[in-house]
C-alpha cells in the first residue's frame, strides 16, 4: 500500500485518506509520534475558524458510522484539540479499515491549526498512548491483514519540484529505489513510541551528549532537544549571540557535521541539513524544549529513509535516502 505525500514548504507532509461510506475525502499528517486517528467535525460551532477552514466529517453521510461519545481532548506541541469519539471505515490507497475509532474535533484550542494545509491527522504510534480501550490505526491494520508484514517505511523529499509528490509513505514494505547502502537496525526502546537510544551525540568527535532516547517524529519540523545540551552544542558549532538568536556561519563549508551514534553506526547531519538562512541570518533548526530527549523531525527524515518494523517487540531501520 504506497501513498504520496504532498507538502506546505517543507513543513508539513500529508496524504489522502477517506472515512465513511461512501468515502469523505480528507488531507491528513500521518504521524509517528502519537498514536490516535482525529478529523474535524461538522458538528464543530461556526466560531471554530480552523475547523470551518478545513473539510469536516459528517456522520450522517456515513451508513457504516458507530456511535461512540466519549469526550476526549488531544495537547500537541503546536496546540490543543478536544472533541469526541466515533467509529466508521477509514479507506486508504485502495484498502478499506473497519471498525477504526477516531476523534471528531469540534474544538481547536490554537490558531496555529487555522493555516494547517491538512485536515487531521491519523497517528502511527502504538497502543500504549492511543485512547483507552481503542485500537489505533496501526495495529488495526495490521490485525485485519490488509499488509502482509506489520511495518511502514517514510521516504522525504529534500528539495521537491512542482512534477514530483514531496515523499512517500508505504505500508507492509521497504522501497529499496528510495535510500542507497544498507539498512541499519535498531530496537524501538521505549512503550508507546517510535524511540530509539542513541549512544552519543558528537561534534567533531566532542560528545554532547549521551546515552539518551530519541523519538523519530513525522509531526515535527525540525530537530528538538534538551535544553540542557542546548550551548554546548551551539559552542561546539561556533554559534554567536545576536539579541536573543544564536546565529551560525553562512559559509556551510566551515561548519562541521553532527553525529548520531546508534550502537555501531552513525547517522550524520551536514550543515546543509541543519542551517536555514533567513534575510542573510544563518540559524539552526535544533529547538530546546523541557524534555530529556531527542526529538528527530522532518529535517532529519529528508536526510534518511526510515523503517518502522512493529513485528515482535519493534524495530526501526535507517538508510540515507536519495
Amino acid at each position: 500500500m504506497q501513498l504520496q505525500l504532498a507538502t506546505q514548504h517543507n513543513i508539513e507532509y500529508y496524504g489522502e485518506i477517506g472515512m465513511g461510506t461512501p468515502a469523505q475525502r480528507f488531507k491528513v499528517l500521518f504521524d509517528t509520534g502519537s498514536a490516535n486517528t482525529w478529523l474535524p467535525s461538522s458538528s464543530c460551532p461556526t466560531t471554530d475558524i480552523a475547523c470551518q477552514r478545513h473539510k469536516q466529517y459528517n456522520s450522517q453521510q456515513s451508513s457504516s458510522y458507530v456511535a461512540n461519545g466519549s469526550k476526549f481532548s488531544l495537547a500537541y506541541g503546536a496546540g490543543m484539540v478536544s472533541g469526541y469519539l466515533s467509529q466508521d471505515t477509514l479507506h486508504l490507497a485502495g484498502a478499506q479499515l473497519s471498525g477504526l475509532t477516531f476523534g471528531e474535533i469540534t474544538q481547536h484550542h490554537q490558531t496555529i491549526f487555522e493555516s494547517m494545509s491538512f485536515d487531521g491527522i491519523v497517528g502511527l504510534a502504538f497502543a500504549a498512548i492511543a485512547w483507552h480501550e481503542t485500537t489505533p490505526f496501526l495495529e488495526l491494520l495490521c490485525q485485519q491483514r490488509k499488509i502482509q508484514q506489520c511495518l511502514f517505511s517514510v521516504y522525504l523529499r529534500q528539495q521537491p519540484v512542482a512534477a514530483q509528490a514531496a515523499g512517500e509513505l508505504l505500508f507492509g514494505g521497504v522501497n529499496s529505489a528510495r535510500y542507497k547502502g544498507e539498512l541499519h537496525y535498531v530496537p524501538v526502546s521505549g512503550e508507546g513510541y517510535w524511540q530509539i537510544q542513541l549512544s552519543g551525540v558528537a561534534v567533531r568527535g566532542k560528545l554532547i551528549d549521551n546515552n539518551v532516547a530519541a523519538i523519530v517524529d513525522t509531526g515535527t519540523s525540525l530537530i528538538l532537544l534538551p535544553q540542557r545540551v542546548l550551548g554546548s552544542l551551539y559552542a561546539a558549532l561556533g554559534a554567536r549571540m545576536l539579541g536573543d538568536i544564536y546565529s551560525l556561519s553562512c559559509k556551510l563549508e566551515e561548519l562541521p557535521a553532527v553525529a548520531m551514534h546508534l550502537g555501531n553506526f552513525t547517522l550524520t547531519l551536514t550543515p546543509a541539513d541543519y542551517v536555514v538562512e533567513i534575510e542573510g541570518l544563518c540559524i539552526s533548526i535544533f529547538v530546546p524544549f523541557n524534555y530529556d530527549f531527542w526529538v528527530l523531525g522532518d529535517v532529519f527524515l529528508r536526510r534518511y529513509y526510515t523503517v518502522y518494523d512493529a513485528e515482535g517487540s519493534g524495530r526501526m531501520g535507517f538508510a540515507e535516502a536519495v
